[in-house]
Formats: C-alpha cells, sequence, structure tokens
C-alpha cells in the first residue's frame, strides 16, 4: 500500500483506488454515488496519500480541497456531496484473516466522521475513513491507477464506475477482457435496484454512453460482447486496451479543451 501511494506522492495527474474499494458493491436500493460525491471521495484519497489507512483524522484547507476541480459546485452541493460519503454504506470482499481462502465481507460507510467550517476561504475540511474502509486499504494489494484530470471531467457516474472497474483490471498481467453477469454489473455500476431491468434500456442509457465517454476522455479502450441464453443477453464480455500515439494525443487534445 505504502508503495503504490509512495510511488505517486508527486504525480499530480494520478489517483490511485485500492481493488477492494473499486470492486465494492452498493447497498441494494441506493445505488452508487453521485458524481459530485465520486469525485470528492478521490480527491479525499489523494489527499491522505499513504496515510490513509492510519486510524487518524485529515484535514485539507476547503480553498484547496476546491481548487483541485469542485470549485464549480455551489456551497450546498458540496456539502451535500459530503454528507453523502457519510451515509452511503458499501460492502467489500476481503480475504479473511483467520481462515485461508475464507472471503470476508466488510460494510461500513466511506467516512465515518466530518468537520467542517463554513467559512470558504479560510476554514478546513477534517475528516476520517471508516474502519471497515481502512481495512481495505491496509490489506490490498492491487490498486488502479486513474487519471485525475478524466476523473474530473466526467460527466456521468457510470462513466466514473466503469472507468475504475476498467483501470484496476489493466494492471492485471495477462488480461484483456472479463465476463460480467448483467445483475453483477448493475450492482458494480450503482444502477438503483428496478432500474434498467431490460437489456435495451441498461445498453442504452448507460453501458454505450458510459463506454463512449471513458474512451473520449481516458487513456483506455472499452469495448463490449454480448452473451446470449436462448436469445436473452444474460452478461456482457468487456473488453480493454491502452492507447497509444496519436490516440494518446487526441485525449489530451479533449482533457485540454474540457478543463
Amino acid at each position: 500500500m505504502h508503495q503504490a501511494l509512495g510511488d505517486r506522492a508527486n504525480r499530480t495527474d494520478e489517483l490511485v483506488a485500492a481493488g477492494p474499494q473499486v470492486d465494492m458493491i452498493f447497498k441494494p436500493g441506493q445505488g452508487a454515488l453521485s458524481l459530485r460525491a465520486a469525485k470528492l471521495w478521490h480527491l479525499l484519497v489523494q489527499a491522505a496519500g499513504s496515510e490513509i489507512a492510519t486510524d487518524r483524522l485529515h484535514w485539507l484547507p476547503l480553498f484547496q480541497l476546491y481548487q483541485t476541480g469542485l470549485g464549480h459546485m455551489t456551497r450546498d452541493e458540496r456539502f451535500e456531496a459530503i454528507r453523502e460519503l457519510q451515509t452511503t454504506l458499501v460492502e467489500v470482499k476481503v480475504r479473511s484473516p483467520k481462515v485461508p481462502g475464507r472471503i470476508r465481507v466488510l460494510s461500513g460507510a466511506l467516512l465515518s466522521h466530518v468537520e467542517r467550517d463554513e467559512d470558504d476561504q479560510d476554514g478546513e475540511f477534517v475528516w476520517e475513513f471508516s474502519r471497515a474502509l481502512r481495512a481495505v486499504f491496509a490489506n490490498s494489494d492491487h490498486w488502479a491507477v486513474l487519471s485525475k484530470r478524466a476523473v474530473l471531467a466526467f460527466g456521468s457516474r457510470y462513466s466514473l464506475r466503469l472507468y475504475e472497474i476498467v483501470a484496476l483490471r489493466v494492471g492485471l498481467d495477462h488480461k484483456t477482457s472479463e465476463m460480467f453477469d448483467l445483475e453483477d454489473l448493475r450492482s458494480r455500476l450503482g444502477v438503483p435496484v428496478g432500474k434498467m431491468k431490460a437489456w435495451a434500456d441498461l445498453r442504452r442509457f448507460v453501458l454505450e454512453p458510459a463506454i463512449a465517454e471513458v474512451n473520449q476522455l481516458s487513456g483506455l479502450k472499452v469495448a463490449y460482447e454480448v452473451v446470449k441464453r436462448r436469445r436473452a443477453v444474460t452478461a456482457i464480455t468487456l473488453s480493454w486496451a491502452q492507447k497509444e500515439g496519436r490516440e494518446r494525443a487526441a485525449t489530451k487534445r479533449e482533457l485540454d479543451g474540457s478543463s
């Protein structure tokens, strides 16, 4: 953990996310984080750095936090994003510390404690990661590396979630695709329960727009193929690759234009 975070301490455009955190499943009926809250979450993880798993409070001047990409939000929107991180319950799967081969499920909010000054100019923001999330950070041996500029540029929460999911898997040797059951994919993307139940709706309103935005703004290329059983789509296979050369240059120009 310390190595993964320490290696990127001076790389201002790189964000890291623990593997179990990226693969977290949201509480049924709750849905994923809003786009604002998800972006704030990544900024808080970056600000905590190598102390992320420590049982301690972290702090950041509010003006500095807002300069990192949240400055366009209204004050109420910023405070609502903070509240969302305190009330969103997630579940993550980790290896059991006692029984080899057994999986343990940890659940908790993302943030367990928050203090904030109402003065946006001279105040500060203080927070503590929940015990469950600190355990995830401490025991993770696999991290996703994300472009901060891409994260802050996304206009859809589904795009950001897809980017996190694929970026985590890009780091796995000899793996360029993975099959996801549709229900599992809905949970990972944070689609609200009861929504987008038809494959046509999931494809049209969630998957294809998310893939298009990831391909437009990130250094990755993502595609999918459907998996059918008796004519019904039951799963999809996501595939990915790193952009190179002209494609990377085109993405940089796109991000420069959206800055």
